[in-house]
């Protein structure tokens, strides 16, 4: 049978390619919600996708259209993901979003579905209800005492997705594929309005940013939703130029699943809708013969299942909605006081300390250039991220740095970027300004980016853990001390139960080891510090305690000094440091 030809231009090839992880991303989320997460159907799914690949193009390889600027791209930016990989570190360890979302993954990979327990879990549920599970962060009880993580779930099956068929070096090579269609979906959205010289410069200049680069390395959700976003915005704007059902279905499947991790999504579909119907005035016929009756359907089938999931993980939608509202709070009680200009002055200063202000004020004024001038088409992207911006005001997340530039990670950041190498061609392409200006750019990104492309933090703090672990069987009970890591961000606690097999708990009230059920245990252990002893050594059980062991754990971690919050937002802005830790501490038996 002869194999059927196609003729393909390199745009349609790349939509191709990254429809074919998009759907990737729907179908373990749809497997997460229908709790049939397993890994052969991953495994399926890529080796028939590449299967086509591999049939299909071969044969049609004179049609394909694919230049050498293309292929330099495409180069460029796997260049880019090995580089940032190399010098990446597995995330799994408790405390923050990044060891949250690895565990809830793992776990969804190990246990086929989002719920799950532990004998130590269902003796703590036993003490504190349904709710928070603040002895396993980032995870609340469900009133029958299993586990559910707090966050969204499409960035946490598409990392569970690739951990089942990869192991832990699924979660870089998960972000590298994220990141990597977030190169080529940024580079097409600024071919629509530049050279290619200056679109590769705008690659260039993501490349040496220090912002992408150190969030590569952690589990977060804005890794995925560069992707998502940027593709969107990329269709978003076919669609509008040429009308086809293709590029809206593109949109949709992208932007919609992103409405699965970031909450910021709907607005970014809302302002889409509005730039569809002040560009349509006869709505009928845009939602009925531009948009269609399949591309309904499908818009209708993403709200089911989004009410699906909001119902299997309503405490995630309940603090994205209270984090979503948080900006329009501060500004509802802050706008005539005189901390309202705090937060807009400390991220202003974060920006200027991380090479980024740069972007900012120069990205601004192009958009200001170019809403001057009416040209509102380039100005889609800007119009597409604007419910972002609010962030510049009040961020909503913890102040420490680098930390909080999470917030403005996959859409101010990149939008900034975007119109700053749009302004230097349109604006100063006969001007030598133009190198001057982009030298000064690219030069303060290198000096912020250089020290830390290649440091990982937490390097060697898991084969550490491991060893530890040899301390315990799988039927004693570990209660550790958040500092027995030396960094409370990075606890063993989670790696040391879902990769070692420990029933390990984060242990912070001494009280609770009265409420306990020992006898369900074979021991019973606690890591702590040694500095952290006093905290537990007034305790009525701590006549019942000996020491096993001792141990020692070295590690290197990205550290920012941190005081009250109104002192951190007036102080000046250091760049983090590189900090060792090392903690001498014991391993206690308790008598029963």
């Amino acid at each position: 049978m002869r194999a059927p030809e196609i003729y393909l231009k390199k745009e349609q090839i790349f939509e191709i390619f990254v429809l074919f992880w998009v759907s990737f991303g729907w179908l373990a989320l749809f497997a997460s919600l229908l709790g049939i997460f397993y890994n052969v159907i991953f495994i399926v799914y890529i080796f028939l996708g590449a299967l086509a690949f591999l049939i299909i193009l071969p044969l049609n390889r004179e049609k394909i259209q694919l230049n050498r600027f293309s292929l330099l791209i495409i180069v460029f930016s796997l260049l880019v993901i090995v580089t940032f990989a190399h010098y990446s570190t597995p995330t799994v360890f408790s405390g923050r979003d990044q060891g949250s979302f690895s565990e809830a993954a793992i776990r969804l990979a190990q246990n086929h579905q989002l719920k799950f327990s532990t004998d130590a879990s269902r003796e703590f549920f036993k003490i504190y209800g349904p709710g928070r599970a603040l002895n396993f962060p980032g995870f609340d009880y469900a009133n029958d005492g299993q586990l559910i993580t707090q966050f969204p779930l499409s960035y946490t099956s598409w990392l569970a997705a690739f951990y089942g068929i990869f192991g832990l070096n699924g979660l870089a090579i998960a972000n590298g594929v994220s990141f990597f269609i977030f190169l080529l979906s940024f580079y097409a959205v600024s071919r629509n309005f530049i050279k290619f010289r200056i679109a590769f410069l705008s690659l260039i200049f993501i490349a040496s940013s220090f912002v992408f680069s150190w969030f590569f390395k952690f589990t977060v959700s804005e890794n995925l939703a560069l992707m998502l976003l940027w593709f969107g915005i990329y269709e978003f704007m076919l669609f509008l130029k040429n009308e086809k059902r293709f590029h809206f279905f593109s949109f949709f499947s992208a932007v919609g699943l992103l409405t699965f991790s970031r909450i910021e999504a709907l607005a970014f579909l809302a302002v889409a809708v509005a730039i569809l119907l002040f560009k349509n005035k006869n709505w009928k016929n845009l939602i009925f013969v531009k948009i269609g009756r399949r591309n309904l359907t499908m818009i209708a089938a993403a709200a089911v299942l989004y009410g699906i999931n909001m119902a299997v993980n309503i405490n995630a939608y309940t603090a994205l909605i209270k984090g979503a509202i948080k900006p329009f709070l501060f500004l509802g009680t802050e706008v005539s006081g005189s901390n309202f200009f705090l937060m807009p002055l400390y991220v202003f200063k974060i920006f200027m300390a991380y090479a980024l202000l740069g972007f900012i004020v120069v990205g601004i004024i192009g958009v200001i250039y170019f809403a001057r001038r009416r040209n509102f088409s380039i100005l889609v992207p800007f119009f597409i991220v604007l419910p972002s911006f609010i962030y510049l005001l009040q961020p909503a997340i913890s102040v420490d740095h680098p930390w909080m530039l999470r917030r403005f990670l996959f859409a101010i950041i990149p939008a900034s970027i975007l119109y700053t190498a749009i302004l230097l061609e349109n604006f100063l392409k006969k001007h030598a300004s133009l190198y001057f200006i982009s030298a000064i750019l690219l030069f303060t990104n290198l000096l912020v980016f250089s020290p830390y492309i290649k440091f990982s933090p937490n390097k060697d703090l898991l084969a550490q853990v491991g060893k530890i672990s040899r301390n315990f069987e799988a039927q004693d009970l570990v209660l550790v001390d958040q500092a027995a890591t030396g960094d409370g961000w990075s606890m063993m606690t989670g790696p040391m139960s879902f990769l070692y097999g420990k029933q390990a708990v984060y242990f912070f009230n001494p009280a609770d080891l009265e409420k306990l059920d020992l006898k369900k245990f074979s021991n019973i252990y606690l890591v702590i510090p040694d500095e952290n002893v006093k905290f537990y050594n007034k305790s009525a059980w701590w006549e019942k305690i000996s020491v096993k062991n001792s141990y020692e754990i070295k590690n290197m971690i990205l550290d920012s000094p941190m005081g009250e919050k109104r002192q951190t937002l007036l102080s000046q802005i250091y760049l983090p440091e590189k900090k060792e830790i090392d903690v001498q501490g014991k391993i206690y038996l308790l008598k029963k």
